[in-house]
């Protein structure tokens, strides 16, 4: 298998190089160090498989990924990360990619997952599971605007005024998460600040 490396840490890129190439059925063809290097690398190695990193400087693995399917369509694209997102892990699903992993993954299980992407299969790590059906089945029916639960509950407590570290402390996660989410709100309702996203979301009907 014709398979390229996506990552902004060298080590990781060694150490994936190293546990693909162990196996024996695969041939690294190319490597890069950020989303834009990915898109044009893909055009010029035509890789079968790409195992990339979802958070890198420049534009994320989900958005490499957007732009590679529409390039080249027949790659399968595996993205990898440490965080466990139910929000990037549908959107990464929703922009074309034939899997979604944890970085701790084994060498054998990045193969069986090269592997099973090239027979058109999705893989996704098995803790994954559970969160993405959950939040690819969610959408607001009250608007076209899909959010994820995740966007939906942020939202409703920024409406009521909370803070960042307020809503990182209710919900249980990080507030460079939080920011995360609502830079994705924003996107998806056209807003360019709390404010206006409140706004926006008050008249759909999406926050009480």
């Amino acid at each position: 298998m014709r398979v390229m490396i996506v990552d902004d840490h060298p080590v990781t890129r060694d150490g994936l190089r190293s546990a693909l190439m162990s196996s024996g059925e695969v041939e690294i063809v190319g490597e890069a160090a950020s989303g834009e290097q990915a898109v044009q690398a893909v055009k010029e190695v035509a890789p079968e498989v790409i195992f990339m990193d979802v958070r890198m400087p420049g534009i994320s693995g989900i958005e490499a990924t957007r732009q590679i399917m529409s390039i080249a369509p027949e790659t399968k694209v595996i993205l990898f990360t440490v965080e466990e997102s139910r929000a990037a892990l549908a959107d990464a699903m929703r922009a074309g990619v034939s899997g979604y992993l944890l970085k701790d993954v084994s060498a054998d299980e990045l193969v069986q997952a090269a592997k099973l992407a090239m027979e058109g299969k999705a893989v996704i790590h098995p803790t994954l599971t559970r969160a993405f059906i959950e939040e690819a089945q969610y959408v607001d029916h009250r608007t076209d605007t899909p959010l994820s639960r995740r966007e939906s509950q942020i939202l409703q407590k920024v409406a009521y005024g909370a803070t960042t570290k307020e809503v990182a402390h209710d919900l249980g996660i990080s507030p460079h998460t939080v920011k995360t989410h609502l830079e994705r709100i924003f996107e998806k309702l056209g807003a360019n600040d709390r404010a206006q996203a409140v706004a926006i979301a008050l008249r759909k009907g999406l926050v009480d």
